[in-house]
């Protein structure tokens, strides 16, 4: 499978733009960026493409995953190995950061957020299934069991809409986005965030509209530049973004990441991929996007024992709760996300050659 270095970028911008929103929900210095504000208070539409982006990568590296319960396993497997390690280490980390702040007497804010019932949800990765009802433990990881939900059931969703033709395609492509309108809809009527308490139905409409990417390029003329494309998605993204509309912001995203692997697939120079160390930001994206909870409360804890203010000293908080994630994050891809992929590897690979007919069992 050919690396597309341009869409390993896009990860490091959406966990940037995510974080981005984070930190403005403590430092609150979006105000003070005129336009640019409103962009960083739609920052948590970076999940929304992570959600797309998911789809349409599964999609190409599985192209021809079966439907049978065995090459689901596999893939079950392979998909588990890559969430779950670093999933488990930050909720370890985050248990022990709160034990220890008990031994302090330096207590968290709604400590039973910990509990033990939110715990084994997210454990078992349900707690956007509709099993938890509050922001608990990692709690960016809703997505995380969200996406484990689209992993269980892409094998079955990947061979229905691999096999359509262009009269399919046409018919799944709006209902996704009609999907996309209802979930904004009810969010709005609902008040809802759509995260703990509706991550799933904002997730599926986004990741089928992903899958179906891959069987829509064959069906694009061919003078069409994959790059124009993207760069028209990439525009639209930003000035929606900036305008605050929802919904354009995230077909605007669709069409950038579409364009991207078209212009991958058209052996086009990547462009992202020129920007020093973004690529490395967007190996290292899902370890990072995993970690600033846990720093966040560390600082959250800290700052308010401390009597702090976070947009009294802005600058102060925003550089340093950046510098710790960016080392957590660091250190939980070599020490936990990169050796765990590593280690399933080579386990898959024994497996492999076991099943090979002749192959001796012991060499």
């Amino acid at each position: 499978m050919k690396h597309l270095t341009d869409l390993t970028c896009c990860r490091a911008i959406f966990a940037g733009w995510v974080f981005a929103y984070h930190l403005n929900l403590q430092a609150m210095y979006a105000p003070s960026l005129g336009a640019g504000g409103a962009f960083v208070q739609r920052g948590n539409l970076g999940v929304d493409g992570f959600f797309i982006l998911s789809g349409m990568i599964l999609a190409y590296a599985h192209p021809r995953l079966a439907p049978s319960f065995a090459e689901a396993r596999s893939f079950w497997g392979k998909r588990l190995a890559r969430i779950y390690p670093v999933h488990l280490a930050m909720i370890v980390a985050l248990g022990l950061l709160v034990g220890s702040a008990w031994v302090l007497q330096v207590h968290p804010r709604e400590p039973d957020r910990f509990g033990l019932g939110e715990l084994l949800s997210h454990l078992t990765l349900v707690h956007a299934w509709g099993f938890s009802d509050r922001w608990a433990w990692n709690y960016p990881s809703w997505s995380i069991s969200a996406e484990w939900a689209g992993y269980l059931l892409f094998p079955f969703l990947w061979a229905l809409l691999r096999g359509q033709n262009g009269i399919g395609l046409a018919v799944v492509l709006p209902l996704t986005l009609l999907g996309v309108i209802a979930t904004r809809v009810i969010a709005h009527a609902e008040s809802l965030t759509l995260t703990f308490d509706g991550g799933l139905i904002r997730f599926f409409p986004e990741f089928i509209s992903g899958i179906a990417i891959l069987p829509l390029l064959p069906r694009l003329p061919r003078w069409l530049n994959g790059q124009l494309v993207a760069l028209a998605g990439g525009l639209g993204f930003v000035t929606f973004g900036v305008l605050d509309c929802e919904v354009p912001t995230i077909v605007a995203l669709w069409f950038m990441l579409a364009g991207l692997l078209l212009a991958g697939e058209q052996g086009r120079r990547p462009v992202l991929g020129r920007i020093p160390g973004l690529r490395w930001l967007g190996e290292i994206s899902y370890s990072y996007y995993m970690s600033f909870a846990l720093v966040e409360t560390l600082q959250a804890t800290l700052w308010r024992h401390f009597d702090l203010s976070p947009p009294a000293h802005r600058a102060l908080y925003i550089l340093s709760t950046t510098a710790l994630t960016l080392v957590l994050a660091t250190l939980a891809f070599v020490l936990v996300e990169r050796p765990a992929m590593r280690a399933y590897g080579q386990l898959a690979g024994r497996r492999a050659r076991r099943d090979v007919p002749g192959f001796p069992a012991r060499l």
